[in-house]
């Protein structure tokens, strides 16, 4: 009896050796691999990521002393955040007699400039009499850490915020329960950085003992946002942006040497590949929709500024040139002989690169979030509407037009709300805040 196509197709799927000699006959014809690409294996993970693994042991000297608890302070890896971290902990630490800062990671390369009279001392020895030390963690389970009674902490990054927890509740157990608290460095709602995971929930649990956290907000745009999530704490501070000294020098340089220092028509983007809030494949393909489409888009040069990566191809003739993380005196530099700066922060903190770029005289685009618009802070920056790869090719192609028109567009602009400012003290809280950590010997009135 001769099968049936339907009985053929039957012997075929139930015997191995047949679908394999099949698959490798359509290969051999076709030209199609004749195997079957093995699933990629799943990631095997048995511990939350991030977590600081360190052993603390006691310190047994009375008196307070103030900690930063941050992922690093290599001056090489350090962003505005860092900094702005780092400011903040030595105006309170201003308060205190002694000061620490404890890097969560190894140091390998040197430390901010602004840290030049820190003692590096070892985490778990003693302070040697040094007022002001650095100490930094290995990273490893054998890393310890000495904590005396008066210890006080200022976590940054969540991972540091869990952290600072964990030494509260030892402390208690070592030295018997006080009423302690910890500062937090809130400079996003960092949750955001990652899907639902442990990681999310473990991030989203730092904000969840108002009574002991002291938060320091980075800007009352994300104060607000907090809020709005039902996100409060008891004691809570409030700090806004401010451009760093070199680019205030810029700035005031770019200002008067406006006939001399030409404007090039460059696109400065802030590319960070790596950081998925900063949105770099969207910031691409909306670069290679404009680069398809504006008919001048050769006449331009593009460049990345923020963190290594490979240039990128936009279109025939029309590359995205990778800087890297550059010197304050070379991002500054760039941006004054630049025009146009593209910078997106998906997140509800407004972020430094697009008020730095505004600030030093460049036509800015950004994105709205969540409450969040810039182009009520400076009248150099423009909301993206929508925030698509067509979106942002169209807002690009009409700023290259006016730029190309009139190249001195941006040196006009100015600031809606002042966010730049120096003039003021940065963080005039610092006194009630070291208080109110219960730091000693601290001038009040």
């Amino acid at each position: 009896m001769i099968p049936t196509r339907r009985g053929l197709a039957q012997r075929l799927r139930s015997s191995g050796r047949l679908v394999s000699l099949v698959r490798g006959f359509k290969g051999f014809v076709f030209g199609v691999p004749a195997t079957v690409p093995s699933r990629t294996t799943p990631v095997f993970e048995d511990q939350v990521r991030g977590l600081v693994k360190v052993r603390l042991v006691a310190d047994h000297r009375i008196g307070p002393r103030v900690n930063l608890l941050i992922p690093t302070v290599e001056e090489g890896r350090a962003f505005a955040g860092v900094r702005s971290a780092v400011d903040l902990f030595q105006a309170v630490g201003a308060h205190a007699d002694r000061r620490r800062v404890v890097s969560t990671g190894p140091m390998v390369g040197p430390a901010l400039r602004s840290l030049d009279g820190y003692h590096v001392v070892s985490a778990d020895g003693p302070d040697e009499g040094a007022v002001d030390q650095l100490v930094a963690l290995d990273g490893t389970a054998e890393a310890t850490l000495a904590v005396g009674p008066d210890d006080v902490f200022i976590a940054t990054l969540w991972t540091t915020a869990e952290l600072a927890h964990r030494i509260i509740t030892w402390q208690d157990v070592t030295y018997g329960p006080a009423e302690r608290r910890f500062g937090y460095v809130i400079q996003d709602f960092e949750p955001g950085f990652y899907a639902w995971s442990a990681q999310w929930l473990m991030a989203r649990a730092t904000y969840d003992d108002p009574a002991r956290t002291v938060a320091f907000f980075n800007t009352s745009l994300l104060q607000q946002y907090f809020h709005a999530e039902g996100l409060r704490f008891e004691r809570e501070f409030v700090f806004e942006p401010r451009l760093w000294p070199a680019l205030i020098a810029a700035a005031a340089r770019g200002r008067s040497d406006v006939a001399r220092v030409p404007r090039h028509r460059r696109i400065v983007v802030y590319g960070r590949p790596s950081t998925p809030r900063n949105a770099f494949p969207l910031l691409i393909d909306g670069l290679r929709a404009w680069a398809t489409t504006y008919p001048g888009a050769q006449e331009w040069s593009v460049v990345s500024a923020g963190q290594a990566h490979p240039d990128v191809t936009l279109a025939p003739g029309v590359v995205l040139e990778a800087r890297g993380k550059l010197t304050l005196d070379d991002y500054a530099d760039l941006l004054l002989t630049s025009s146009i700066g593209l910078s997106f922060m998906i997140s509800p903190h407004p972020s430094f690169p697009p008020l730095e770029m505004a600030h030093l005289g460049l036509r800015v685009l950004t994105n709205a979030f969540a409450g969040k618009d810039l182009s009520t802070w400076h009248q150099n920056i423009e909301s993206v509407e929508p925030p698509t790869p067509d979106g942002i090719a169209a807002a690009l192609g009409r700023l290259c037009a006016r730029i190309e028109a009139d190249p001195q567009l941006g040196e006009r602009g100015e600031s809606l709300r002042g966010p730049e400012a120096v003039g003021d003290l940065q963080f005039p809280f610092a006194a009630e805040a070291a208080l109110v950590l219960g730091l000693r010997h601290v001038p009040v009135g």
